[in-house]
């Protein structure tokens, strides 16, 4: 078990969060220079107190992606007519116990071969220990590098590129299942974009990898990040940036999501197999992977996609592009935060926030460059060559494709992902509103039991959750003022299941939401960036038998709104019976069967889906 997945007492590692430090720094005119990475550098170098640092000075992780450098690499494998497109590079941090080190090797070697790829060479990535604190080295792994050739038979980069995910994706699914190759991680896998890091700090990161210092290592994009782990034993692995990505903030809906992706996987006969321990910006990198490589979605749409602006309420939206986001919600889990994104593949680079717009991300473009920082002042660009200086407000993004040679703010993005297909069609093929389905005939309505008034009045205080904490505390403030008195936030009683004061149903609930580390929300005070709406059915494109989903605005019903769904025929409904029959004074037997009415709720809910 790696020290990401231990658990001591009541505390999870899984529970934890981070904030760090992001950015991306691009040449706009796609020349590959030494420039950038000296540049970079300075970035990394303006950002020490965004990253963890332990007591003896061992960084709590950072590293770079790059795209991969011409210059380099033909000089490191001697072959001199190499062109981009033509070849990869893969890096791997190798399992932990250096007696499956031949193992790990070999099934990258296969993997390869497998795909039809020629290997250049084999290295180990050579590092400076005089760059980095005595104390850090032992915390380091050796990373090892393959650089392959495409085969001829590969027409397109499109068609390398798959190759390439075939080859990781058999590579993942026995690094990350296999207990004797603990720690066998790769780094990156392309044809397009290599990733350098370790247990540094950011200013550690350049002079640490000998191969960033090479003159002769020229590159046009660079976008790093430096971690701040919360109270989490740092790892290597968990290191960004990631593939695709790199992710200053947290995932709230990091567990929803991922139950939601397993629960369509499923459908399709599908598996997804995830690295033990890591991270919830590890698991969003995954996702984006799968959306660009086996949905093929482009980058800048499966980044839209899955951290969508608060388009519900913004009325400043052309009808194309809201007919678009609210496409995307019903297929697509929101990946809200706080997040800051830096994403790139290559080609594209770019930065998003997510719609809380909670973490920060400024910007600058001068004559040669366009950068994107956590911080403002990070390069010191001349005053003269500095043509804009601005921020990504919430929801918002900015990105530069080095094809069409050329930025794209966040509306012009919108506008021109919305104007490639016709959403508004889609739209009406996948889902229909709560309000527009068939009413129910006035003979089937009936009438839901109603309170008779046979309660007395303490009974009803505890039935709606009152107690004496709820009238000192809210109820009596709210009456004399007018106002909702402002409070710590702060709770500390018991749990419900612990507690002889019975809060009702509810009570037995919790909410799964990073709280301490953002400012409290709710969908009243902050309607502009927050939703209630709920979609029911089938995601479009989840293997599940075709039908529209049934769009309610909010996630309480009334009686009318529950025969509606009962009786309508869009999609497929089912009511499934909750009740069990307690077992009394013997409290193994009541267990058995609780348990035995949960698993058949749960085998009765399958059988259905």
């Amino acid at each position: 078990m790696s020290v990401t997945e231990q658990k001591f007492g009541l505390y999870d590692a899984a529970f934890e969060k981070s904030s760090c430090g992001v950015g991306f720094i691009t040449r706009k005119d796609g020349v590959q220079t030494h420039d950038v990475l000296k540049r970079g550098h300075e970035a990394l170098c303006a950002v020490p107190h965004r990253g963890g640092m332990s007591a003896e000075g061992v960084g709590d992780g950072a590293g770079v992606s790059l795209d991969l450098s011409l210059s380099f690499f033909r000089k490191l494998t001697g072959e001199h007519g190499l062109q981009t497109g033509q070849f990869g590079v893969g890096n791997f941090f190798l399992p932990q116990n250096s007696a499956f080190h031949d193992e790990a090797v070999g099934i990258i070697g296969s993997a390869l071969l497998e795909q039809g790829f020629s290997v250049l060479t084999v290295r180990d990535v050579p590092v400076n220990d005089a760059a980095i604190r005595a104390a850090a080295i032992p915390y380091q792994l050796p990373i090892r590098q393959w650089v392959f050739s495409a085969p001829a038979e590969c027409a397109t980069p499109a068609e390398f590129d798959w190759r390439i995910h075939k080859a990781l994706i058999a590579i993942e699914a026995l690094a990350y299942t296999v207990p004797d190759l603990a720690g066998f991680y790769p780094l990156s896998l392309s044809a397009r974009t290599q990733v350098l890091k370790g247990r540094l700090n950011s200013h550690e990161v350049m002079p640490y990898f000998c191969d960033l210092t090479d003159p002769r290592h020229e590159v046009h994009t660079m976008y790093f990040h430096t971690r701040f782990s919360t109270n989490t034993d740092p790892h290597p692995s968990m290191a960004q940036p990631f593939r695709l990505m790199a992710h200053n903030g947290e995932l709230n809906t990091d567990k929803k999501n991922r139950l939601s992706e397993a629960a369509v996987a499923l459908a399709k006969n599908a598996s997804i197999v995830r690295p033990k321990g890591q991270s919830d910006s590890c698991r969003l990198d995954q996702t984006l992977q799968a959306r660009v490589m086996e949905d093929g979605l482009d980058l800048v749409t499966a980044v839209v996609s899955m951290m969508p602006p608060a388009w519900e309420n913004d009325d400043t939206l052309s009808p194309d592009v809201r007919a678009m986001l609210e496409y995307f919600s019903l297929y697509e889990e929101k990946n809200d935060g706080p997040a800051a994104l830096i994403f790139g593949d290559g080609t594209i680079v770019g930065a998003r926030l997510d719609r809380l717009g909670l973490r920060p991300l400024r910007t600058v473009e001068t004559d040669e460059y366009l950068c994107v920082m956590s911080e403002a002042g990070q390069i010191a660009f001349p005053a003269e060559s500095v043509i804009r200086r601005g921020r990504i407000e919430a929801g918002g993004m900015l990105y530069y494709d080095h094809a069409a040679r050329r930025a794209f703010s966040t509306v012009e993005a919108l506008e021109l992902l919305a104007a490639r297909r016709d959403y508004s069609s889609l739209l009406r093929e996948a889902r229909v509103m709560l309000e527009d389905l068939p009413e129910v005939p006035a003979e089937k309505q009936g009438s839901p039991l109603r309170y008779n008034g046979d309660l007395e009045r303490h009974q009803r205080y505890v039935a709606y959750s009152h107690n004496q904490e709820s009238f000192k505390f809210l109820m009596d403030p709210m009456l004399a003022s007018g106002s909702e008195k402002i409070s710590a936030m702060g709770y500390g009683n018991a749990i419900n299941a612990l507690s002889d004061q019975e809060g009702g149903v509810a009570k037995y609930f919790s909410q799964r939401f990073a709280q301490v580390t953002n400012p409290p929300l709710d969908s009243i005070r902050e309607a502009d960036g927050m939703t209630l709406r709920v979609a029911l059915g089938a995601k479009p494109n989840s293997g599940a038998k075709k039908a529209r989903q049934i769009v309610v605005r909010s996630p309480i019903l009334s009686h009318l709104d529950m025969l509606r769904i009962r009786e309508q025929t869009e999609t497929p409904v089912c009511r499934f019976e909750m009740l069990y029959a307690p077992v009394f004074d013997q409290g193994e037997a009541n267990e058995a069967a609780l348990r035995e009415a949960i698993d058949g709720l749960c085998a009765a809910v399958a059988a259905f889906a």
